[in-house]
């Protein structure tokens, strides 16, 4: 199984160095926080920057994710911001293309991810969906796959379940579009969060590790274990990325740089334990 490191578990660490302590702490990829370290409006030459640290420190760019900057809204019927998700989307895409990722994470909660009161809800889903299709035509020329991830009711009122997300991406019906889940949503949301993977694993493009409490896997209460098992025998072969973020609502990453060494270091002694 391959792990890859969120960015945001450093905040706004200097970002070269967050690179380079993934490779120290054990990962074999970072997954970079799109809004916070390469927005949309970021040059071609700090694009460039970036994937020469990552190639630098002998890893992969796996993933972007955090992608939304307020600009747009995805959960509306309304024509005009359809349009400009979707051209906001492929914006996205180019900017993975650029450091070589090969997803980009269709997540986050908040109102770009919120069905307002009085919206239709089949209305709107039709056109997330004619949205997702357009964005996807241009992520298979690029070589990328958008996951639509499953976020808990806490954050979210649409797709709060790994059922509700590969049902929507079957709707979507595109090649380049799949489904996207993390354990601390899982651990809100599923029953048997294992049994799910074995259900609706099949569409699965990334997986998102958090414990319980949002923090490293190993300190919480979440059974890794079960989940690990349950990707081995569906032949999953995706990255397992280190979602440690968003802590509290006034604590987004660690206060220091050596307690996110730290917990970096508890959690994939844990994942490495639980794939054996």
């Amino acid at each position: 199984m391959k792990f890859s490191m969120c960015t945001a578990v450093y905040g706004m660490n200097d970002l070269h160095d967050t690179i380079r302590r993934a490779t120290e702490n054990g990962f074999d990829a970072v997954e970079l926080t799109a809004a916070l370290h390469l927005p949309v409006e970021s040059t071609k030459e700090r694009r460039e920057e970036v994937k020469s640290w990552i190639k630098e420190a002998g890893i992969e760019c796996s993933a972007l994710h955090y992608i939304w900057n307020g600009s747009v809204k995805m959960a509306t019927a309304d024509p005009v911001e359809n349009e400009k998700c979707a051209a906001y989307l492929c914006q996205v895409i180019d900017v993975a293309a650029d450091v070589e990722a090969k997803v980009v994470i269709v997540g986050s909660g908040g109102v770009t991810r919120h069905l307002d009161d009085g919206t239709d809800r089949k209305e709107a889903e039709q056109c997330m969906a004619n949205v997702l299709r357009k964005a996807g035509d241009y992520a298979q020329i690029k070589g990328i796959t958008l996951a639509v991830e499953a976020i808990n009711r806490y954050e979210t009122n649409f797709l709060n379940t790994m059922k509700e997300a590969t049902e929507f991406v079957e709707m979507v019906n595109h090649p380049a579009v799949k489904t996207m889940a993390d354990t601390y949503h899982m651990n809100i949301e599923e029953k048997d969060p294992a049994e799910e993977i074995h259900k609706y694993g099949y569409k699965l493009a990334n997986l998102h590790l958090a414990d319980s409490n949002r923090m490293a896997p190993g300190t919480g209460h979440f059974d890794f274990k079960t989940v690990a098992d349950a990707l081995k025998e569906i032949g999953f072969n995706g990255y397992c990325s280190f979602e440690v973020f968003g802590l509290y609502p006034w604590k987004l990453w660690f206060d220091t740089v050596e307690e996110a060494d730290r917990q970096m270091k508890i959690g994939i002694k844990t994942v490495h334990k639980a794939f054996a």
